[in-house]
């Protein structure tokens, strides 16, 4: 079974923070994001690729902010390369993963239980109807 370790939620909080701070009425991601749902988010993923991205997570807890930021400013930057390069491919994976996961749980109903504010979807005026079979 994939799962994160809580070094890695750490690294991804701080991540989730460079991608979606505190702006205006929009709580910044560690405050409200329902990292206690990451690991559902990943069940099905390739164990080997989760494997990596823990470590990657994991060093990235330890970092300074603004190193995370650079890190995180870098993924992006090769997501506009033309580069077919091993490093570019892997870092466009990486942002595009860690940003999947970290938008998934800021703009979900499965916040952080602790969060007393405004949700970003009530915020937004955005309510999820879901229809089940």
């Amino acid at each position: 079974m994939n799962k994160f370790s809580n070094r890695a939620i750490k690294g991804i909080c701080k991540a989730g923070d460079i991608y979606l701070p505190q702006n205006g009425e929009f709580p910044k991601y560690s405050d409200v994001a329902g990292t206690q749902h990451l690991n559902s988010l990943i069940e099905n993923a390739p164990p080997e690729d989760i494997k990596a991205l823990n470590l990657a997570m994991a060093i990235i807890s330890f970092l300074p902010c603004f190193m995370v930021s650079w890190l995180v400013n870098w993924f992006a930057s090769a997501t506009k390369s033309s580069s077919d390069g091993v490093i570019a491919s892997n870092l466009r994976q990486l942002h595009m993963g860690l940003r999947g996961l970290v938008y998934s749980t800021y703009y979900s109903e499965l916040i952080n239980p602790n969060y007393k504010g405004k949700t970003p979807l009530e915020i937004l005026d955005y309510s999820i109807n879901r229809v089940e079979d």
